[in-house]
């Protein structure tokens, strides 16, 4: 089965970027992305065959669709719970301080910083406009 692919259109934070696919192309909320560089030049050869197999992708990242338009979907990097979370969620089980919920921060993506324009909010390749996303689930 081929996997379906898109592709970055807008990078608004290194956190958030923006794929040019939704619900026109059955994305939903939460469905999963890798971000993919443009392939390789350097081909894999079979030793034995001498056939080309062709080149290794270049994973940049993983983003989830937060948003999703009908022919966009903003996409964020994953979040990551702060140490404190665990001890926050305690707290809320027992009914306690409310103001310790949502104690995370979103992971930064290494994206390249001269193609971020801002927007909504705020491997070792940077992430960059036309990079292809390809849907994980």
């Amino acid at each position: 089965m081929t996997k379906q692919s898109f592709k970055v259109a807008k990078i608004i934070s290194d956190t958030t970027l923006v794929i040019n696919a939704g619900t026109s192309q059955g994305i939903k909320k939460g469905d999963q992305f890798k971000i993919i560089g443009k392939y390789g030049t350097d081909p894999i050869i079979d030793p034995d065959t001498k056939e080309n197999l062709g080149t290794l992708d270049d994973i940049k990242g993983t983003v989830f669709a937060s948003e999703v338009y009908p022919h966009m979907s903003v996409c964020n990097s994953r979040y990551i719970q702060d140490s404190t979370t665990f001890f926050s969620q305690n707290l809320l089980a027992t009914g306690a301080n409310n103001f310790l919920k949502d104690m995370g921060h979103h992971e930064a993506l290494n994206v390249d910083k001269t193609q971020i324009t801002g927007g909504l909010h705020e491997s070792n390749a940077k992430i960059q406009i036309g990079d292809i996303a390809q849907l994980v689930n």
